[in-house]
């Protein structure tokens, strides 16, 4: 058993503890640990899509952490632990890693590999992106010598450490290859209905693969200019994803996917509240009822007290806070009665439909709204390309419309969804214009305040991508929406945390290259390579 565990990070057995878990709606997922099988190319690409869902540990502390960290929202009394997904996450991670890594290994010895090239490309896609998250989540990791342990390569058992600075442009790597090798063509290997994520749409996947390049090299690209440039400027010549095309895992789309972890995460220790960081940049004044709030996703993310009215809690509560209680998180009481939120819910809370819903409401990995806000801050900056005020404003209008029609017609469509329920689809001119006029959202002709609010908008459109906020908070050094008052509260309780802690099995069983990355001191305080 130990030997298992002290093979997490290459994914000792991964092979064998996900390969004969596939099915092609990626549902199934418990058959029999201790009943190896050979998996096929299509059914272990499943396997590796079906690792993308949230874990339930990194769900609850997005809920109970990276909200109040990146003030997107407030949490109001104590929650689960903030290392709570450190494991979870890791594990995740490095299981997945082993199954590519095998599936890498099967292709180039194959002597038609070419035409396993869209596969390929696929492939590369769904790990830049998960290599991405992790190595946000905490810094420096074992990479270029992870995973291999399926192959039974012995000399990479106990993996060494990436730095961050060289991950990202490896990623990045992978991501051009993808954009350069996926092919329309005939002679490609299809994957059929096990290609569940974006059903064989190729020229999607090209989206996908090269929104992705233009986000880790922006993402990067204060770190590494003469390297991210380039990416950046080519990035732009390429198709990227627009209004319409939001990559995610939609149970809509996807055979009997139900995230039913989600519902735990808010029914379980949850205190989240609406605050007043975000508060601010939908609504234009304190009033009960509502009449203030300028941005239609207001209520789609958000909902009333228990009383019906609008209150936010204070980002940074003073000794004196409101008086919050109540139970707006109780899945039996709200099912059974929407207004049933508890006595002593004074303060807004987070949408109960984001709790109850496991088999509408996506998770979202990539969305059109932040391509036009990422495209927005390249123009606005001019990285890579000759800076362009007009085209940023352009890009900064279109990444809006993007994020308010796409939570208006999820919530539209969703059966489920009656209060608050939106009128239609998409929003009308009226409330698009009303919007985006506000004094707090109109486009400066300043190119300094135009890019806090391009920082402000990719923050509210990545709600539900939390994990993008803190990206975004820590690239810039802060630059993200922060209240202004008592600073000294969020310093003193969620300043401190810039990255997870490697879990406890790194110190176990591969103490020897931990200690070489940490000292032998790893703490949450320290800052990964992206921050300034």
């Amino acid at each position: 058993m130990r030997r298992i565990t002290n093979k997490i990070y290459v994914a000792l057995f991964a092979a064998v503890l996900i390969q004969t878990s596939c099915k092609k709606g990626f549902e199934e997922i418990n058959t029999p640990k201790d009943k190896a099988s050979t998996a096929s190319t299509p059914e272990m690409f499943n396997a590796i899509v079906s690792s993308l869902p949230l874990t339930a540990g990194e769900q609850s502390v997005l809920n109970s952490w990276i909200y109040p960290i990146t003030q997107q929202g407030i949490v109001v009394s104590g929650a689960y632990p903030y290392d709570n997904a450190k494991n979870a996450v890791w594990e995740n991670y490095y299981l997945t890693l082993g199954n590519y890594r095998v599936l890498e290994d099967r292709i180039n010895k194959l002597a038609d590999k070419e035409t396993y090239n869209n596969i390929f490309a696929m492939l590369k896609t769904v790990m830049a992106y998960k290599t991405l998250k992790t190595t946000n989540y905490y810094g420096n990791m074992p990479y270029t010598n992870a995973g291999f342990a399926p192959l039974s390569d012995v000399t990479r058992y106990k993996a060494t450490y990436d730095k961050q600075a060289d991950i990202y442009p490896a990623v990045i790597a992978d991501l051009k290859w993808a954009v350069d090798n996926l092919s329309t063509a005939a002679t490609q290997v299809s994957l059929g209905a096990y290609e569940t994520l974006l059903k064989n749409d190729i020229p999607l996947w090209i989206k996908f693969a090269n929104s992705l390049r233009l986000q880790a090299a922006v993402t990067m690209y204060d770190k590494n200019p003469t390297f991210a440039g380039p990416q950046i400027a080519e990035a732009l010549t390429k198709p990227l994803l627009v209004e319409g095309e939001d990559i995610g895992l939609w149970p809509t789309k996807i055979p009997n996917l139900k995230f039913e972890w989600r519902q735990w995460s808010f029914s379980a220790n949850c205190y989240l509240r609406l605050g007043s960081t975000m508060w601010s940049y939908m609504s234009a004044n304190n009033n009960t009822d509502g009449s203030g709030i300028f941005d239609p996703r207001c209520k789609i993310f958000f909902e009333t007290n228990n009383a019906n009215q609008w209150a936010a809690y204070p980002q940074n509560p003073l000794t004196s806070t409101p008086s919050e209680g109540g139970a707006p998180y109780n899945l039996e009481n709200r099912t059974a009665s929407w207004s049933n939120k508890g006595t002593g819910n004074n303060i807004s809370n987070f949408n109960f439909y984001f709790e109850k819903d496991m088999t509408n409401i996506p998770e979202l990995i990539l969305t059109a709204s932040q391509v036009h806000l990422l495209k927005a801050e390249v123009y606005n900056r001019g990285m890579g390309v000759t800076a362009n005020a007009a085209t940023a404003k352009l890009e900064y209008e279109a990444g809006i419309k993007a994020s308010v029609n796409m939570w208006t017609k999820i919530a539209f469509d969703m059966p489920e969804w009656t209060v608050n329920k939106p009128a239609a689809a998409t929003v009308t001119a009226g409330e698009l214009n009303t919007l985006l006029t506000n004094p707090v959202v109109s486009y400066s002709a300043t190119p300094a305040t135009a890019l806090s609010q391009i920082y402000a908008q990719y923050w509210v459109s990545t709600y539900k991508q939390p994990w993008d906020a803190w990206t975004l908070l820590r690239r810039t050094g802060g630059k993200t929406p922060m209240s202004s008052s008592n600073t000294a509260y969020y310093t003193n309780n969620y300043a401190i945390y810039n990255r997870f802690v490697y879990p406890d099995n790194e110190f176990s069983y591969n103490n020897e290259n931990w200690k070489a990355e940490t000292g032998s001191t790893d703490l949450p305080s320290k800052k990964i390579w992206l921050q300034p």
